[in-house]
């Protein structure tokens, strides 16, 4: 069985009681987080995928996604003809 908890308030005595039995009680308590996303926090769009690596981290700031910079173009080559748009 497991029991999701999140207590917000300071000095909390808090006591669970199961069915079967089994209690728990704690009177004081360490915050345990998960550890912090180190990695980059702004991207700029482009062709490849981009994963950022945050499953199970801590964010301490937003992810920014930069707009395409205007000067950017995309060229492709179909074996004869050249396009740039």
């Amino acid at each position: 069985m497991a029991i999701k908890l999140k207590v917000q308030e300071t000095n909390v005595k808090l006591s669970v009681a199961a069915a079967d039995g089994a209690t728990f009680s704690a009177h004081e308590g360490i915050p345990i987080y998960p550890d912090t996303y180190q990695g980059q926090m702004e991207v700029t769009p482009s062709a490849e995928t981009q994963t950022l690596e945050t499953a199970n981290l801590m964010m301490l700031e937003d992810i920014t996604i930069k707009p395409i910079p205007s000067n950017y173009g995309l060229i492709t080559w179909d074996g004869s003809t050249l396009t740039v748009s």
